[in-house]
């Protein structure tokens, strides 16, 4: 006991709050440290009985859920989901009584919100460069729309980034603060929606007209630009979302959070689905 009161700075084991075994002051205090193991324990006892149905330790549903997470995107639309799942919650308590049961939930449903923007937000650093090459290639092939709308969204990438520098203090405007030019960068984005949404009609066009030509028993061929088509379909429906959604959240057109909380959560889907 001695060396380890000249070694540690605290106890290790006991006798401290921070230790392997604090002193218990109370029931409640037993229940948060047991908390972790008793999950551990759970999640061990249906691996147990998951090895015994199948066989098999190896879970696919297990390898599969993390080759998903695995993936920055993923992460990325996973928390737009819960991000704006809370803007609905704050928009749908906006609605309700002070009494409403949840009213009390309402400043940690916005620390969630803000913590996961910001969250994405710093991880967001980078996700402008694979825009630059096809924004060269589309200039040098005169694919003004193309062009436009990569121009458009690696300028909206790259004012985020100031945005966070200047939310943490590293940068200082004179004339915006954090949250204005933060604004004002939504409408960079809100344009690269209208962009993206006419690049899907173009690409709608374009298989339409390869279809037309297509023969009638080519069958396959045939389902597959349908299946491109719905593809496409499904992402105008997306930047329809986004669009509406940056309008508000830009403050240039001022709506309801709980809808457009909802919108969020959809067109976050829509995303997230795509790498799953």
């Amino acid at each position: 006991m001695a060396v380890s009161k000249v070694f540690f700075s605290t106890p290790p084991l006991l006798g401290h709050n921070e230790a392997y075994l604090p002193p218990i002051k109370g029931m409640g205090h037993v229940a948060q440290l047991l908390a972790g193991p008793a999950l551990m324990i759970l999640v061990l006892g249906l691996q147990n009985l998951k090895r015994q149905l199948t066989n098999t330790h190896k879970s696919e549903l297990y390898e599969h859920i993390w080759k998903f997470i695995s993936k920055a995107e993923a992460r990325d639309k996973t928390g737009r989901i819960v991000q704006y799942f809370c803007r609905f919650l704050q928009g749908f308590l906006g609605h309700m009584s002070e009494g409403f049961w949840l009213q009390a939930w309402k400043p940690v449903i916005a620390e969630v919100q803000t913590t996961l923007a910001w969250a994405r937000r710093t991880h967001r650093w980078g996700k402008e460069l694979p825009h630059i090459p096809a924004l060269g290639k589309a200039i040098e092939s005169g694919d003004i729309l193309e062009a436009a709308q990569r121009a458009v969204l690696i300028t909206f990438l790259i004012q985020d980034h100031i945005y966070w520098l200047l939310k943490v203090g590293i940068l200082k405007f004179q004339n915006y603060t954090a949250i204005q030019w933060h604004r004002r960068n939504l409408r960079f984005i809100t344009l690269s929606h209208v962009l993206n949404f006419s690049l899907c009609v173009r690409q709608v066009i374009n298989i339409r007209k390869k279809q037309q030509a297509m023969k009638p028993e080519d069958k396959d061929a045939i389902k597959q630009a349908d299946k491109k088509v719905y593809d496409e379909m499904r992402m105008m429906v997306r930047y329809t979302l986004t669009f509406i959604q940056m309008l508000h959240v830009s403050q240039v057109k001022k709506m309801d959070d709980w809808y457009i909380g909802l919108m969020g959560v959809a067109s976050s889907y829509i995303d997230a689905s795509k790498q799953w």
